[in-house]
């Protein structure tokens, strides 16, 4: 099983990102591999094309459509009181998103995450693989 962050799906979907090429390398030396995303990454990946990168609403709609059908979906909503916790017993300070996939990753065993994204690595720690980040 792999998480995919939302950085790395938007990497993945859009060409004109710095990732892509990687994100695509990634994909395909992952398509054995379950792909689990939450609904909090689909929010997180349409908001990110729809307000920073104002991609065309058809496109969106098509990524949208993509990460409903290609992927292990997860809702995550029941995590949120355990990531509330975790937040509270944490001398560290950063996004909630990245909480909740880190305490999402833990409830359902997931060891392996694709990100492009260093400050949810360093994040992370040492109990998860991390399949990319960075050039």
């Amino acid at each position: 099983m792999i998480f995919f962050d939302a950085n790395f799906l938007i990497s993945f979907y859009i060409e004109d990102e710095k990732d892509h090429k990687r994100a695509l390398e990634i994909m395909e030396s992952s398509k054995n591999k379950k792909k689990i995303i939450s609904k909090l990454i689909i929010g997180e990946t349409i908001n990110i094309l729809f307000t920073k990168i104002k991609i065309d609403k058809n496109r969106i709609k098509e990524v949208y459509e993509n990460l409903n059908n290609d992927y292990t979906l997860v809702n995550d909503s029941y995590i949120f009181d355990k990531t509330i916790d975790k937040i509270m017993n944490s001398n560290k300070r950063f996004p909630f998103f990245d909480y909740v996939y880190i305490t999402l990753m833990e409830d359902l065993g997931i060891k392996e995450i694709a990100t492009f994204d260093k400050h949810l690595c360093d994040s992370l720690g040492p109990r998860f693989s991390v399949i990319q980040w960075g050039n």
